[in-house]
């Protein structure tokens, strides 16, 4: 089995995942506008669908323009499953080489916000140091992109699949 096309498209949507997080640093969402963050961070969904597509495109055009939807949703549940495990080494260039400081720069903030708001700060504290670490954030890479990924990939698949 040639898995040529979906490993291209696995490297190419883990690149640009990570483009993506480089970008959120550069423009400040991980520090200065920090605020907005959880809420631009959602729009990161478009690379997976994009990608998604293209390597279906791809797919039926290697198909003689022919695909069937159990043809695509596997297309696609390879690429995503390729795409989890490459999530891994995403999240530790992303935490390791380009932003070192997103995780105390995110807790300071939950605490801040706890403070502001009249919350119970050492709760506040607790539950950001849980969330905001490199164990939990590529757990949630692996198993968002498995979840989203497969969501997107089935989709796709029935978006895609020529008629008989």
């Amino acid at each position: 089995m040639n898995l040529k096309l979906e490993l291209r498209y696995a490297v190419l949507m883990s690149m640009l995942m990570l483009l993506w997080l480089s970008l959120e640093f550069l423009v400040g969402l991980h520090d200065t506008y920090i605020q907005f963050h959880p809420y631009i961070t959602m729009f990161s969904l478009v690379i997976p669908v994009v990608c998604s597509r293209m390597v279906l495109r791809d797919k039926k055009e290697d198909l003689n323009g022919k695909i069937s939807f159990q043809q695509g949703l596997r297309t696609g549940l390879t690429v995503t499953v390729m795409a989890a495990f490459f999530a891994i080494p995403v999240q530790l260039i992303f935490h390791f080489l380009i932003n070192p400081d997103f995780f105390d720069s995110m807790r300071a903030y939950a605490v801040n916000r706890a403070m502001l708001l009249n919350m119970d700060v050492a709760k506040a504290k607790a539950d950001a140091i849980s969330y905001f670490n490199l164990t939990s954030y590529i757990l949630m890479s692996f198993f968002g992109t498995l979840v989203f990924g497969s969501i997107i990939a089935a989709l796709m698949a029935w978006r895609m699949k020529t008629h008989k």
